[in-house]
């Protein structure tokens, strides 16, 4: 995967993709799939903001049983078995346990039904072959079980528990770099750091963008039949001079935040507590509540979250404050008082957006859009050539990315092909049985790499393991691993150079390889893989030491 910008100043496409979220790269590569010449491009670097975000769960939809949302259900459990299927490396079943109450809609009844219901929606859930994806079927437990299962919880009239399996994914930044570089295997054109600055129009009809290269500065245009507004929480800022006038806004900003503990609390499974909120309203009068705070397990460490609030101001200059991991920390220790979590424990934080429709007036909780929204601005606006994407979920942004492609055949005049991205195997994808993979890489290691770095290998990169230890034959020392590292290696940051568009050290550190997705590797870590990018990149010695001190600053909250 190469960043050839001449080539997209040159080249006229069918569509342009606006936004390398989970959602573009899901649509890039679905267009791909059915023939359309496509380019995609973001003003970061692929996966960089909201979608970055995450607590690693592809979600099966048992929350929708409380609003009866059938429909919801059986789109999100076919996804999750879509996700397993296209990328079996990445997404695997997971325990997840939920404490049950003497209330009556919290209770051990309640929910061994909501159990039973879920399972019947889910009749289907089984229908991959490889027995690693198999979703086993729920069940309730006592309080003696639950106790055992999370050590320290006694809570709310705990009477006993609850159990059901979802899915997590081993690494999200990965899963969403795998939907570019399949996409660009596939025929299309790729660009991180490549800013759409404005729509062109010819009449009433958009016809590409303007591009701005945030790297180098220089413009151009790059001229598409259709252009998909993909940028998420930027969905606006995009369309501020559509038409001569800024349409009516698509998404509302709130702000989610995920915390990582440098501890394994929870073992082998994940689990959702019942947390306080607390909301002050300028009158100084207080709600307070109750709130399910989710514990996920996560490589020997725990993901938390989530943590919503109203946002105001400017997308660009969002930044998760001191403050609020505080506040939310206490909320977390508060709703299981056995993890005795400390500040210093807490190595990272997530924070993006999601779209609201408002805040609850009596209780002042964020109202979180429960819808994808898709736009035809020639109908909404007298705006041919132009598609505007909100998605709220990320389960389930292969699917809306399927509709998307299929509004843009529509647009065009033509018969949509049928989709196949639900069926056609991501990069690295090419496993039929996981664990029968993992198993072989690790006793044919002729490489006499460590276990633990082969499994590593064998997750993030699948059936493409060896473009990773082919570097080898390069140089023995690019196998041996990063300062501080238990996996990473050499040869993961120059592939990343090489062929992943890696531009920034941050790129390297956060998004293509597991150096500092669950807070900072250390200095000896951040210098050695800075001079490795560095030799790649022709980088001099001021320019090693900014990349270094970039990536220090994203660990940092804002001040309060």
């Amino acid at each position: 995967m190469k960043r050839d910008l001449e080539k997209l100043s040159r080249g006229e496409f069918d569509v342009v993709v606006i936004g390398a979220g989970i959602y573009g790269a899901a649509t890039a590569w679905d267009a791909t799939l059915r023939g359309l010449k496509v380019v995609i491009i973001d003003k970061g670097d692929f996966g960089n903001a909201t979608s970055a975000n995450s607590l690693k769960i592809i979600h099966g939809g048992l929350r929708y049983l409380q609003n009866l949302d059938f429909k919801r259900m059986r789109e999100s459990i076919r996804e999750r078995m879509v996700m397993m299927n296209i990328a079996p490396n990445l997404i695997y079943p997971m325990p997840v346990l939920m404490p049950t109450y003497s209330y009556k809609l919290k209770s051990r009844l309640a929910m061994a039904m909501a159990l039973l219901a879920n399972d019947i929606v889910g009749f289907d859930r089984n229908g991959l072959t490889d027995p690693h994806k198999f979703i086993p079927r729920g069940h309730t437990m006592s309080k003696k079980k639950i106790k055992e299962l999370i050590p320290g919880y006694d809570k709310y009239n705990l009477n006993g528990g609850a159990l059901w399996y979802d899915c997590q994914c081993y690494n999200t930044e990965r899963l969403l770099l795998h939907f570019v570089l399949s996409a660009v295997k596939k025929g299309a054109e790729a660009a991180n750091y490549l800013k759409a600055t404005e729509l062109i129009t010819q009449g009433s009809r958009v016809t590409g963008i303007k591009a701005e290269d945030v790297l180098s500065g220089d413009r151009f245009e790059i001229k598409a039949k259709l252009v998909v507004n993909d940028a998420g929480p930027w969905v606006d800022k995009i369309l501020a001079s559509l038409n001569g006038k800024a349409p009516a806004k698509k998404f509302n900003l709130s702000t989610a935040m995920n915390i990582v503990v440098d501890r394994d609390i929870m073992g082998n499974y994940s689990a959702g507590l019942s947390g306080p909120y607390c909301h002050q309203f300028e009158d100084g009068t207080e709600y307070r509540a109750h709130r399910m705070l989710f514990f996920a397990p996560w490589r020997k460490k725990t993901i938390i979250g989530t943590n919503h609030l109203p946002y105001y101001g400017d997308q660009d200059e969002y930044k998760v404050t001191e403050a609020e991991i505080q506040e939310f920390l206490a909320d977390v220790n508060q709703a299981h008082p056995g993890a005795i979590i400390k500040r210093e424990e807490v190595s990272f934080f997530y924070g993006g957006f999601l779209p609201m429709t408002g805040t609850n007036p009596k209780t002042g909780e964020v109202q979180l859009e429960r819808h994808y929204r898709l736009v035809d601005h020639s109908v909404e606006d007298g705006v041919e050539g132009l598609v505007t994407a909100v998605g709220v979920k990320y389960t389930t942004a292969r699917d809306v990315a399927s509709k998307t492609v299929a509004l843009l055949f529509e647009k065009m005049g033509k018969k949509a092909p049928n989709c196949l991205s639900d069926k056609v195997r991501l990069y690295g994808g090419e496993i039929e049985d996981f664990s029968e993979f993992l198993k072989s890489n690790i006793d044919s290691n002729s490489n006499k790499l460590d276990e633990e770095v082969i499994r590593h290998l064998s997750y993030n990169y699948g059936s493409a393991i060896n473009s990773i230890l082919s570097y080898e034959k390069e140089s023995e020392k690019l196998l041996t691993k990063i300062s501080g590292s238990n996996e990473v290696i050499r040869a993961e940051i120059v592939h990343a150079v090489r062929e992943e568009m890696a531009q920034r050290l941050s790129d390297v550190v956060l998004r293509r390889t597991d150096l500092g997705s669950a807070g900072n590797p250390g200095e000896s870590a951040l210098q050695q893989a800075a001079n490795i990018m560095g030799a790649e990149l022709n980088w001099n010695k001021e320019k090693i030491q900014q990349e270094i001190k970039d990536v220090n600053q994203i660990y940092i909250p804002a001040d309060n």
